[in-house]
């Protein structure tokens, strides 16, 4: 295992591991081992298990902590070597070390996400976890999932414990959140444990990015990017050529007028154009998708060097 946590500001580590063909099912019951491990540790926050795509075995692990002195008591503990550990037999044959870093943010990854907060009665955390660890190991071997945060309660004034579940279309997530595997654990959970609450949260501009035939859609980044793209021009233009037309009007009026002038440009036709356009880097192919990726992010930086290039010669 390689480790590159140096900085004293560093309270969040990611852990690398390649999962071998043929173990999901040990390796989700091993995250819901894991994340027990992780919340009962001092000083925890979260900790994030995800893929880094629909259907890798490439997982990272991210684990955050209040502070650099708890992640390295964390990272220290006997109980977290023990289950990487334990990782051994679960691994690619070319995966031979777990190389640990800085963790980098996850959350523009383009999932549908279901937000579960969970009140827990003092003195019962350990009756909640060993509940909680079976319900994490049953929704890690579902179809579709892309991965779950874990958030410690906050503080005294905001009891609860937060989980982030996340899968690659509603239609996966709609298929858990109603499956008997769900419900056999529910029904089994104590009410006078702790009482919980969920919602889902949107993501991005999804909207204008149409799921493809496994109901993914592009990451929120990448639509995002898009948008930005097609909507940078319109805006430069309604300055140059509306703006100066509008001046009599009250500026509310004026305002709202452009933008949704802004809004049906582009939702119709920009948006559909930049997307046909950009296709092939909004959905790369799983081979040379490294390349892809690289060559999307070149095109989109020399697209818009050459719309400020073309704008700026109209002021």
């Amino acid at each position: 295992m390689t480790t590159e946590v140096t900085s004293r500001a560093v309270s969040a580590i990611a852990t690398r591991v390649l999962v071998r063909p043929g173990m999901a099912d040990r390796f989700a019951e091993w995250q819901a081992r894991f994340t027990r491990a992780a919340s009962l540790a001092p000083g925890f926050l979260n900790v994030e298990i995800l893929p880094a795509f629909a259907g890798s075995g490439e997982w990272q692990i991210v684990q955050r902590f209040v502070s650099h002195e708890t992640l390295e008591r964390w990272l220290d503990e006997a109980g977290r070597r023990a289950l990487l550990a334990d990782l051994a037999p679960l691994r690619a044959p070319e995966d031979p070390a777990l190389p640990e870093e800085v963790a980098p943010d996850y959350h523009a990854f383009a999932t549908v996400t279901e937000v579960i907060t969970t009140q827990v009665q003092p003195g019962r955390e350990g009756e909640f976890f060993a509940w909680s660890e079976s319900m994490q190991a049953a929704q890690a071997k579902f179809p579709g999932y892309m991965g779950t945060l874990v958030q410690a309660p906050v503080s005294g004034d905001l009891p609860y414990w937060t989980a982030l579940v996340r899968f690659g279309s509603p239609a996966e997530l709609d298929a858990w959140l109603v499956s008997p595997e769900r419900a056999a654990r529910l029904s089994a959970a104590d009410p006078s444990v702790s009482h919980w609450s969920n919602r889902r949260l949107a993501a991005g501009f999804s909207a204008w990015f149409a799921p493809d035939a496994s109901g993914a859609v592009p990451p929120a980044w990448k639509q995002t990017a898009l948008v930005l793209l097609v909507l940078f021009p319109v805006v430069m233009l309604e300055i140059r050529f509306l703006s100066p037309r509008l001046a009599g009007l009250p500026l509310a009026l004026a305002t709202f007028l452009g933008n949704a002038l802004s809004v049906c440009l582009v939702s119709w036709p920009l948006v559909g154009l930049a997307r046909l356009g950009m296709m092939w880097w909004l959905r790369p192919a799983p081979t040379h998708r490294t390349a892809v990726e690289i060559g999307g992010a070149l095109t989109l930086a020399a697209l818009y060097g050459a719309e400020m290039g073309l704008l700026s010669l109209l002021f």
